[in-house]
């Protein structure tokens, strides 16, 4: 009993400290604090793995996944990105597009990364990104304004769109040089739906994951855009 009482007040203070980290782990971060620390960490990540990536370009969709798709509401940019057409899939239908399109995102981000680092030798510099410091106070939408020079490159504008969700601050849509990617796709969703139905686009969506699964290595192996990157 005396070693118990001796022992409780260290327990108790172990508990509280725990209690107290996590409270600090759970406090979302600002729009601008979450995506320098996700650049952060991806700079860091991919420089890390360069010979890795080199290797097996598909090490890259690892990367991407554990650190820049938990940042992205992929529900929200589903919806927007089907429009109209959300209302009308079935419940079924709408769980069916949602992996789809996080598939494609996801293996486009990383085809695009693995073939920048694959064409470009240097370290990834953070300095190339750039955040406009954002006022977030008592908003639940906000657009983060940012630029991204490449070395011996003009400034690329881009716009983060972002709103506060239940888990922290999520990004639904990117805007580059003032196109978003919601409405690229959605342009390009809404013709696929017009002509073969929502059942037809999903069906295309996991045609093409499985090309951007199979063709990937290849292309980036032999110095080709991935699918997706290839300009019109």
């Amino acid at each position: 009993m005396k070693t118990t009482q001796r022992v409780l007040p260290n327990i108790i203070a172990v508990v509280l400290l725990t209690i107290s980290g996590a409270a600090q782990a759970l406090a979302p971060l600002s729009p601008n604090a979450l995506l320098e620390d996700t650049t952060d960490k991806m700079f860091d990540a991919l420089n890390k793995d360069r010979n890795s990536i080199k290797a097996n370009p598909t090490h890259t969709q690892k990367i991407v996944e554990d650190i820049l798709m938990p940042n992205i509401d992929i529900i929200t940019s589903s919806k927007w990105v089907l429009g109209k057409y959300w209302d009308d899939a079935s419940k079924e239908q709408k769980l069916r597009f949602i992996r789809e399109f996080r598939t494609m995102l996801l293996r486009f981000y990383s085809s695009a990364l693995s073939e920048y680092l694959n064409s470009h030798e240097e370290k990834l510099e953070k300095s190339i990104m750039r955040f406009t410091p954002t006022n977030e106070a008592d908003q639940k939408e906000v657009i983060v304004r940012s630029e991204v020079t490449p070395k011996n490159s003009k400034a690329v504008p881009v716009l983060y769109h972002m709103h506060l969700t239940d888990k922290g601050w999520k990004v639904f849509d990117v805007s580059v040089e003032g196109v978003s990617v919601i409405t690229t796709y959605k342009t390009s969703f809404a013709n696929d739906i017009q002509q073969n139905g929502i059942d037809g686009l999903i069906a295309s969506l996991v045609e093409r994951n499985q090309k951007l699964l199979a063709s990937g290595t290849k292309a980036l192996s032999d110095g080709q855009k991935p699918p997706g990157l290839t300009s019109k």
